[in-house]
């Protein structure tokens, strides 16, 4: 009999990646992919805390093996930026330039092209920058680390290099900022401390920067949203179980199992 193996989604990112796996506190991101593909394609978390960009062209190379005719990656959603977006004195810093390039190199890979997937970006959210330097202050971490416009300068660069390479992309930063109110261009953002603290954008960022529940459910939709619209094959409903149902399913012989 020979090996069969489940295609694979893989959500490659930050520490928002991998928190999207903690269900502790409610409905995590990963957590739901995982339950709505099941049985179907094999969805693979690759969240490393703490990382940017320049770490994840270094990762490639050790987390991405070459497809084989058992599997292959079907989609990988890009979600950097959040660490590249912190102020300049910051290691984690990186400079807006680069990080537009950087997710050409990832999305142009050779490891990735050679799987042929379809690939969604998403762009880094909004912060909070009361909860942000209040979180820093609590843990001992001196100065300020982010800036809500410096975000959203991260934000818009990710859309554009969607928009030149073709990509569909997730524009999450306009989705919480919705959820939290709407903003207008000229306007203080929400979240920056030009304003007062925004008590509905604190459902979604519990430490200003990583996700709470609902955070985690409009970045679900959002991305179901845009398989269901721009990738339909791999809408899970028009997908089928790898192995059939257990009424249709084959079995092994009792007394020839182990014979030759």
């Amino acid at each position: 009999m020979a090996f069969v193996d489940y295609d694979k989604i893989v959500l490659f990112g930050d520490s928002i990646t991998e928190q999207s796996y903690d269900q502790a506190r409610g409905f995590g991101f990963g957590a739901a992919l995982t339950d709505v593909y099941r049985r179907k394609i094999e969805v693979v978390g690759k969240g490393f805390s703490g990382y940017n960009t320049l770490h994840a062209l270094e990762l490639i190379p050790k987390i991405i093996p070459p497809p084989t005719t058992a599997s292959r990656i079907r989609l990988i959603t890009v979600f950097f930026g959040a660490n590249d977006a912190t102020l300049p004195n910051r290691s984690q810093h990186v400079p807006l330039d680069q990080y537009s390039e950087n997710l050409k190199r990832i999305i142009n890979h050779p490891l990735l092209v050679a799987h042929s997937p379809r690939i969604i970006l998403i762009t880094p959210p909004p912060i909070c920058e009361y909860r942000t330097q209040d979180n820093d202050l609590a843990r001992g971490i001196p100065g300020t680390q982010r800036r809500a416009a410096n975000t959203k300068k991260y934000a818009d660069a990710a859309l554009e290099v969607g928009k030149a390479l073709g990509i569909p992309t997730v524009n999450l930063w306009e989705a919480f900022v919705q959820h939290a109110g709407g903003w207008e261009e000229g306007n203080p953002l929400l979240g920056s401390k030009e304003l007062p603290k925004n008590e509905k954008l604190g459902e979604l960022l519990r430490d200003g920067l990583h996700f709470e529940p609902k955070g985690y459910q409009i970045l679900y939709d959002l991305v179901l949203g845009t398989i269901q619209e721009s990738i339909p094959e791999l809408d899970p409903e028009n997908l089928e179980f790898v192995f059939p149902h257990h009424e249709n399913a084959p079995k092994s012989d009792f007394y020839a199992y182990g014979q030759a």
